[in-house]
């Protein structure tokens, strides 16, 4: 994928996730990612969002490759699409370090940030 078309698409998934309750649901998805996600109705319970409410951010959601919701009989379980997640990560920290310091830090960034484990291991 070129680089542009990489770009908007990331900055799609992260507006998709620019809202308090999208990022609560995707948390609530990832602490049970284990279980294989929730049922719509517990989202709805342990949220107490109105279902109108839930059903509206669920679908940009999934809309954004964020979450994958099946039938399971009478239920829809959702849970985060985390190969996507990753990506989006990915994308972030694909140039990390890799400037070589061109631009140096301020004094007070330098001391107040640390460096991240993928720093520690280009030195």
């Amino acid at each position: 994928m070129e680089l542009q078309a990489a770009l908007d698409e990331t900055a799609d998934r992260f507006a998709a996730l620019a809202c308090a309750p999208r990022i609560l649901i995707v948390r609530l998805l990832l602490a049970a990612h284990k279980v294989g996600g929730l049922a719509v109705g517990q989202i709805q319970a342990e949220l107490q969002m109105p279902g109108s409410t839930l059903t509206h951010h669920l679908e940009k959601l999934k809309r954004a490759g964020l979450l994958e919701c099946k039938k399971d009989r009478q239920w829809i379980r959702c849970s985060v699409n985390l190969q996507t997640l990753r990506q989006m990560l990915g994308f972030l920290y694909e140039e990390c370090c890799t400037r070589n310091e061109v631009v140096e830090a301020s004094p007070e960034w330098a001391a107040a940030t640390e460096r991240s484990a993928c720093c520690e291991n280009r030195d």
